[in-house]
């Protein structure tokens, strides 16, 4: 019911169903499914409704807004609580969902003819960026020093890293603190084994 009806691998291919206990193929136990309850087709009929409206492309402001508010009297006009209420959360929303159909062109550099690609405004890049330093965290099992995991997370993030540090001495780098290591003979150790 939650999977989009696209995504469904529909098969006449009969197997075995060990909780059913039965042979059968993806059209059976689907219409066994929804013949659980009466409501069930309606349901999956009114999100598809919105599913084929967020995957559609539009030419104008104008259309997509149209779409919306059709949508929007669909939902309205069911007999089903829960639509009902998305009813007026989209309605509520409008704006920020009509913006979120402006398309621009982007470059594809990472293939060989560059082509061009006319995609929809996301936040997807600039939240892929907010994970990298959580995960660079998660990997190290947390940092002590500030301005090392600011230059780690400066490293793995940009395309071509540029040095701006001024290198440091060995004496810098390595304080030798801490207890001095005591005498170690391997040949000695070997013959005591």
């Amino acid at each position: 019911l939650l999977k989009n009806y696209d995504h469904i691998n529909h098969s006449a291919k009969i197997h075995y169903h060990s909780k059913l206990k039965l042979h059968l193929d993806t059209f059976q136990i689907e219409n066994m499914f929804l013949a659980l309850d009466p409501n069930f087709f309606e349901l999956r009929r009114l999100k598809e409704l919105y599913v084929e409206f967020n995957q559609s492309s539009f030419h104008s402001d104008d259309e997509v807004h149209s779409a919306l508010m059709a949508l929007i009297q669909v939902y309205k006009a069911s007999n089903l609580t829960p639509f009902k209420k998305f009813a007026d959360y989209l309605k509520k929303y409008q704006g920020p969902i009509l913006r979120s159909f402006v398309t621009s062109t982007v470059t594809r550099k990472q293939s060989q003819d560059h082509n061009e690609l006319i995609t929809r405004l996301s936040n997807g890049p600039m939240e892929s960026f907010n994970r990298k330093p959580k995960d660079l965290k998660r990997n190290a099992r947390g940092f002590s020093n500030f301005h090392y995991t600011r230059n780690r997370i400066l490293w793995a993030t940009r395309k071509r890293p540029a040095i701006r540090v001024v290198p440091k001495s060995n004496a810098m780098i390595h304080s030798f603190e801490g207890k001095p290591r005591g005498p170690y003979n391997k040949n000695k150790e070997h013959n005591n084994n």
